[in-house]
């Protein structure tokens, strides 16, 4: 037994502060929180938080570990000669960057992702690695490769199809590797000048196909959508997530609404205002479209966030997004478009969890998974704690 006393709790879901509270973690799982706790526990290990804030394990509902599109030059590892030949071992090399990847993720507080496309079905083998524990990471759930109109934006990333049944049989590869979700690629790569956003990629008859083989294994589907009609046609199919959102209407997000669909913000992919990396690393072409399709994400959540449309945390980490492990970055911008800390907090647990179907986490409560983070100052009050992680806890077992 393990007991977390004078812990300041958030529960994920009520406002208000648990305060001076015990909490309680038995074989894996939250056995109870007690308020203004005085008990002397004994034949038990006890943290004394001091005082700390104690929350749930934050959720990140789209992460690619298998992707560093700005990669620390230092550290990248060369899986390709200087000449710029793609040596016959690459995806070795990512796999060894993936596994850096989940490390950082795990101790930036994140207890559980969701990865929205691996490179070549390494994803399925770092799941299990993760499990088995021969690698330390999150709980990490899959998409294997994203279902694609096209070539896709990064290597080993998507497959192509077409046609209704071209559409099932990719579902139906994607179930034999044993995936979480399925993914499905409704626009156009951003970085691809000259292409229009506003074209769905496929037709309504393509995408309802999909989702009616995806729902049939009890899969939800994820669809990237940037412009109104990949969004509607998305929708209209019984997508269950809307990743992105960009260019969303006020007929689109009435869509959402009517439908209770989550949509995955992910603010920094891209930003109106890129990083000094992703100004480094860009020509000037991609960057003013990343400018300009940033304005419109911003733009797109915001009137959805004022309408009401459910939101969870997402970052697109490994992509045009933020770094990995720099994940809660993500709360800091939900707030600049007007979420409140609190809900900015709920949208990284409890709606991440409930987004995501997940039924035994996000909350500090009884009989829920003890995925835990300590920090050191209050979030309620300074957003920017989410960044001051003092250690982490997932199922159980302390991880930093």
């Amino acid at each position: 037994m393990i007991v977390f006393k004078n812990a300041n709790v958030f529960d994920g879901e009520n406002e208000e502060i648990i305060k001076n509270a015990a909490v309680v973690v038995n074989d894996g799982i939250i056995s109870d929180i007690i308020p203004q706790c005085g008990i002397d526990f004994k034949d038990a290990q006890v943290v004394d938080l001091k005082g700390k804030y104690l929350l749930p394990g934050f959720i990140d509902c789209h992460v690619h570990f298998m992707l560093d599109e700005v990669p620390d030059k230092n550290r990248q590892m060369n899986d390709q000669s200087a000449g710029g030949v793609l040596f016959e071992n690459a995806d070795s090399y990512v796999a060894f960057r993936a596994v850096e990847n989940a490390r950082k993720t795990l101790e930036a507080g994140f207890t559980t992702v969701v990865d929205g496309g691996g490179v070549d079905y390494v994803d399925v083998a770092l799941r299990d690695a993760i499990k088995l524990g021969y690698v330390t990471g999150p709980d990490y759930y899959i998409s294997g490769k994203q279902i694609t109109a096209w070539p896709s934006h990064f290597r080993g990333l998507g497959k192509e199809t077409f046609g209704p049944w071209g559409m099932r049989n990719m579902v139906r590869e994607q179930l034999y590797w044993g995936v979480d979700q399925i993914k499905i690629e409704n626009s156009a790569p951003i970085r691809s000048v000259g292409r229009s956003l506003a074209k769905s990629a496929f037709t309504l008859e393509e995408m309802t196909a999909a989702v009616d083989e995806a729902h049939s294994a009890g899969l939800k589907v994820s669809v990237h959508a940037r412009g109104e009609m990949p969004v509607e046609t998305a929708v209209k199919a019984g997508a269950d997530i809307i990743c992105h959102g960009t260019g969303m209407t006020e007929k689109s997000i009435e869509m959402i609404l009517e439908r209770g669909l989550y949509v995955l913000p992910t603010l920094a992919s891209p930003n109106p205002e890129p990083d000094e990396n992703i100004l480094n690393a860009k020509s000037k072409r991609v960057i003013e479209l990343l400018k300009q399709t940033g304005e419109i994400q911003w733009e797109s959540i915001r009137k959805a966030y004022k309408a009401k449309v459910k939101m969870a945390l997402s970052t697109d980490s490994g992509g045009v997004g933020i770094n990995h492990g720099e994940n809660a970055r993500e709360m800091l911008r939900m707030k600049k478009i007007g979420m409140t800390n609190i809900e900015c907090i709920k949208a990284a647990t409890s709606e991440a969890a409930k987004a995501m179907g997940f039924s035994d986490r996000g909350r500090i409560k009884k009989g829920y998974r003890a995925d835990i983070v300590v920090l050191n100052g209050n979030p309620m009050v300074d957003l920017e704690s989410v960044l001051n992680v003092n250690s982490v806890m997932k199922n159980g077992i302390f991880c930093k």
